[in-house]
């Protein structure tokens, strides 16, 4: 019994023993190769700049830079914000689909489909889209010789309050 536990203990010993490290194996010799061809010293970072923090002088007729600007609102592009909204104004432009054309004593209306598959007669002076649209034409483009919507989108500068306008057009969707 004593036989088998001293085995037991000089065999793993031989073992390991064989696992050794010598100077001619991979390991070593990619170190030696690497150390050989490494390149020089690495450059220094730059030096950081000193930071001088300045006093805010409401006096000094400087902007307070914790209120937003605001220059005199121009009403000239200002929609009437005291409207009652139409229903198409839900609906984000994007997500609302112009689909047909219809024709009423030699007035023309365009039926606009919303996300939630309800359609709408609109014409111009209609009003759609988040962005206080409003339909000013629906015409057939002499180009492409499909019905366009033209609708005047008013969108408010965030930082100046002043009213924009940009034109958008609505093309009438082929049936897939």
């Amino acid at each position: 019994m004593m036989r088998n536990h001293y085995l037991l203990c000089v065999i793993p010993a031989i073992l390991l023993s064989a696992c050794g490290v010598s100077q001619d194996d991979d390991l070593t010799q990619f170190m030696n190769e690497a150390s050989q061809t490494m390149v020089g010293p690495v450059e220094p970072l730059p030096q950081v700049q000193s930071f001088s923090p300045k006093q805010y002088n409401a006096d000094g007729g400087l902007h307070d830079p914790f209120v937003p600007r605001r220059a005199a609102v121009q009403t000239t592009n200002q929609p009437d914000l005291k409207r009652p909204k139409e229903p198409l104004e839900a609906y984000p432009l994007e997500s609302l689909k112009f689909v047909g054309v219809l024709s009423k004593k030699n007035s023309m209306f365009a039926t606009i489909q919303t996300p939630d598959s309800m359609v709408y007669q609109v014409k111009p002076g209609s009003h759609l889209g988040e962005k206080f649209g409003v339909i000013t034409a629906l015409a057939e483009n002499r180009q492409t010789l499909k019905y366009e919507l033209k609708i005047k989108e008013t969108i408010q500068d965030p930082v100046s309050g002043e009213w924009a306008e940009q034109m958008t057009t609505l093309e009438l969707q082929e049936h897939q």
